[in-house]
C-alpha cells in the first residue's frame, strides 16, 4: 500500500479527478444563476416604459404662444411632446394644469392637442387647479367662463380616460404595477379627508390591488421646495404609505425635484418611504425654489422635459429627459417595497447560569419570595433544541422557555409590597407638573389658512404652514386647566420642518370658536396684537416664542402664527405626535 501512494502517477490522477470534480460542481452551481440572469435581462428589455410631466400647454391667446412654437422660456409644449412621440412608451401621465389658462375645451384643441395630443391615446391625465377655473388671469385666456364649470373642458377633451366628471380619480395597471390618479381639487370632489368619497374609494382600491409596486399621481404636491405644496393630500399619503406604495408624482410647482423616500411626516425612511417627484416641466414656464424642503435630493428650475420610468416587476428606473439642446438630467433605480423583506428574527433563548440554587423572588405583591423550580448546578449555555430533555421541561423533547433556564433567576422586578404597574398614557390636554412649578399642555386644535385657496380647510394634517406671500397663517388653540400658583412665564414651542431666516410671530386671537375642520381663510377670526417673535431657525429644531403675560389663569387660548418673510415655512402639527406644539407655563 505504501508503494501505491508513493507513485507520482497516482497523485497526478487524483489531482486531475479533484480538479474535474470541482469544475463540475462549480458549473452546476453557476448555471441556474446564469440562466436566471439571461432571463432577467430579457424581462428587463420588455418591461414597460412610461413618461410623466405636468404644467404643460400655454393658452393659445398667450403672447408667448407663437403659433405653438413658443419662446425660449415659455410655451415649450411642442418640444416636450417631441420627447414622447414614437419613443416606445406604454403610457403617459399628464400631471395636471395640462392646458392653461383655464383648461377650456377650445384651448385644449388649439394648443395641447397640437402637441401632447399626438400621444392622447396612451395618456392618463390627472386634473389640475387651472382646469377648474372659469375666469381669466393677467395673460391671454381662451374660453374661461361659466361653460368651463367643474372642469368641463378637461373632461370633454379626455373623455373616459379622465374618469368620472364628478370624480377625476381612477386607477389602472401597467405591466405588474398598479397606478392611481387622484384629484387634489378637494373642494370640487367632496373633500380629501378620511370621510371623503375619494379617500374611501382609494382605501377600497388599495385593498383590491395588492400589487408589489404601486404609483400614485396628482397635481398639487404635499412636499415641494417651490413654495406651492399643500397639505390637502396628507391623508392620501398616510393611506398610500400604510399600503406600501412606492412612488408619487406631482406638478403645480414648475420645477423638477426628486425626494428621498420619506414617510408622511417628511422623515427619511429608506425601508418603507415613498419617493416623490415634482415634474412641473411640461412646457408652460418656470418657477423658482422658495425654500429647500426636507429630504430634497435634486432640483432644477431651468429645464423643460419629462420623467421616464421603466417599471420592472420589483423595481423601477427613472431618468429625467430634457428638451433638445438642454443638458440637465437625473437618473437612478430603486426597489419596490417588499422586494426583499427583512427576515423575521427568531429569538434565541439563552440561559445565564450561576452556581447556586437560591431562588430570587418574583414580584408578587408580598414579602414572601416565590421560588422558581429547582434546577441542577449543571450549566447549560443555551436552550439547545435537541432531543435531550432540559431539566425543567415536562416530559417532552421540546424545551419550554418558561420557566427561565437559569440557576439564579434575574429579579423582575425586585420584591416589593406594591405590585409593579404598567405605564398609563397621559390624556391630552392634561397638565404635566414638574416639581409642582411647570405645566405642559398640547393643543386641542390647529389648522392653517391659505389666501390662495380661501375656502379650503387645512386642518387634521401632519403639518401646519405659514407664509408671507401668498398669505398663509396658522391657528393653534389650547385648553389650560389645573394651574397652581401665580404664572411667571409662558412659552409656546413649535417644531420646524423647514428653516425660517426671519423667524415667525405669535399673535393673540380673542375668538376661540373656530373649528379645526371648518376654518379657512375666509372665515378665520382676526388676529390681535403681536405677542412674540422668534429669531431665525433651522429645520429640525424647536422654535420658542415667549408669550408671557398672555395667559394668567385657567381658560381657553388661541394663537395666530404668521411669517414676516415671503418664504413658505412648514411646521409640525398636533397630529404629528412627538413633535406636536407645546405650551409650557411656569408658576410659583
Amino acid at each position: 500500500m505504501a508503494a501505491k501512494y508513493e507513485n507520482p502517477s497516482f497523485f497526478k490522477r487524483l489531482f486531475r479527478f479533484m480538479f474535474i470534480l470541482i469544475f463540475v460542481l462549480g458549473a452546476v452551481q453557476f448555471l441556474p444563476g446564469f440562466i436566471s440572469g439571461r432571463s432577467n435581462q430579457a424581462s428587463a428589455a420588455s418591461d414597460p416604459v412610461i413618461a410623466a410631466a405636468g404644467d404643460i400647454a400655454c393658452d393659445p391667446a398667450n403672447s408667448h404662444f407663437n403659433s405653438g412654437n413658443g419662446t425660449s422660456n415659455s410655451c415649450r409644449q411642442k418640444y416636450t411632446s417631441n420627447l414622447l412621440v414614437n419613443t416606445g412608451l406604454t403610457a403617459v401621465l399628464a400631471l395636471g394644469d395640462n392646458q392653461y389658462y383655464c383648461g377650456s375645451f377650445d384651448a385644449f384643441m388649439q394648443s395641447y392637442d397640437l402637441s401632447w395630443g399626438q400621444i392622447k391615446s396612451i395618456t392618463h391625465p390627472s386634473v389640475g387647479n387651472h382646469e377648474y377655473l372659469t375666469h381669466g388671469g393677467t395673460s391671454g385666456a381662451t374660453g374661461c367662463d361659466a361653460t368651463n364649470s367643474n372642469a368641463a373642458g378637461y373632461f370633454q377633451y379626455y373623455g373616459s380616460a379622465a374618469g368620472s366628471p364628478t370624480q377625476g380619480y381612477y386607477s389602472f395597471d401597467v405591466g405588474t404595477w398598479h397606478l392611481i390618479a387622484l384629484n387634489t381639487n378637494c373642494g370640487s370632489v367632496g373633500g380629501c379627508g378620511t370621510s371623503s368619497p375619494q379617500y374611501k374609494w382609494l382605501q377600497s382600491d388599495l385593498a383590491a390591488h395588492t400589487n408589489l409596486c404601486t404609483l400614485a399621481f396628482w397635481h398639487i404636491p404635499l412636499y415641494s421646495s417651490g413654495g406651492r405644496a399643500n397639505a390637502n393630500s396628507q391623508q392620501f399619503w398616510n393611506l398610500l404609505y400604510n399600503n406600501n406604495a412606492d412612488l408619487i408624482l406631482s406638478g403645480h410647482d414648475h420645477i423638477y425635484e426628486r425626494f428621498a423616500p420619506q414617510n408622511p411626516s417628511a422623515q427619511l425612511d429608506t425601508t418603507r418611504g415613498i419617493r416623490e417627484f415634482i415634474v412641473g416641466t411640461g412646457g408652460s414656464d418656470h418657477t423658482t425654489i422658495v425654500s429647500i424642503a426636507a429630504n430634497s435630493e435634486v432640483r432644477n428650475t431651468d429645464t423643460f422635459g419629462v420623467l421616464r420610468l421603466t417599471l420592472h416587476p420589483s423595481s423601477y428606473d427613472w431618468q429625467f429627459v430634457p428638451e433638445a439642446g438642454k443638458t440637465f438630467t437625473d437618473s437612478g433605480t430603486t426597489a419596490c417595497h417588499g422586494t426583499a423583506p427583512a427576515a423575521t428574527a427568531t429569538p434565541t433563548l439563552t440561559a445565564t447560569l450561576s452556581n447556586t440554587n437560591t431562588p430570587t423572588p418574583t414580584s408578587a405583591g408580598t414579602n414572601t419570595p416565590t421560588p422558581t423550580p429547582a434546577v441542577s448546578n449543571t450549566p447549560t449555555s443555551t436552550l439547545a433544541m435537541t432531543n435531550t430533555p432540559t431539566p425543567t421541561s415536562a416530559a417532552t423533547n421540546t424545551p419550554t422557555p418558561t420557566p427561565a433556564m437559569t440557576n439564579t433567576p434575574t429579579p423582575t422586578p425586585a420584591v416589593t409590597n406594591t405590585p409593579t404597574t404598567t405605564s398609563t398614557p397621559t390624556p391630552t390636554p392634561t397638565a404635566t407638573v414638574s416639581s409642582g412649578q411647570s405645566f405642559m399642555f398640547n393643543p386641542v386644535a390647529d389648522a392653517y389658512v391659505d389666501s390662495s385657496n380661501p375656502t379650503v380647510n387645512n386642518g387634521t394634517g401632519l403639518t401646519i404652514r405659514v407664509d408671507g406671500s401668498p398669505i398663509v397663517n396658522t391657528y393653534i388653540r389650547f385648553n389650560v386647566s389645573g394651574l397652581v400658583g401665580t404664572v411667571t412665564r409662558v412659552r409656546l414651542l413649535i417644531f420646524a420642518n423647514s428653516s425660517g431666516s426671519l423667524g415667525i410671530k405669535a399673535n393673540a386671537v380673542a375668538d376661540n370658536t373656530w373649528g379645526e375642520t371648518t376654518i379657512n381663510y375666509n372665515n378665520a377670526p382676526p388676529m390681535g396684537s403681536q405677542l412674540a417673535s422668534s429669531a431665525g431657525f433651522s429645520s429640525g429644531t424647536w422654535v420658542t416664542l415667549d408669550v408671557t403675560g398672555y395667559i394668567t389663569a385657567d381658560g381657553t387660548y388661541s394663537f395666530g402664527i404668521t411669517d414676516p418673510s415671503s418664504t413658505a415655512i412648514s411646521l409640525a402639527s398636533r397630529e404629528s405626535g412627538a413633535n406636536a406644539e407645546q405650551l409650557i407655563i411656569d408658576t410659583q
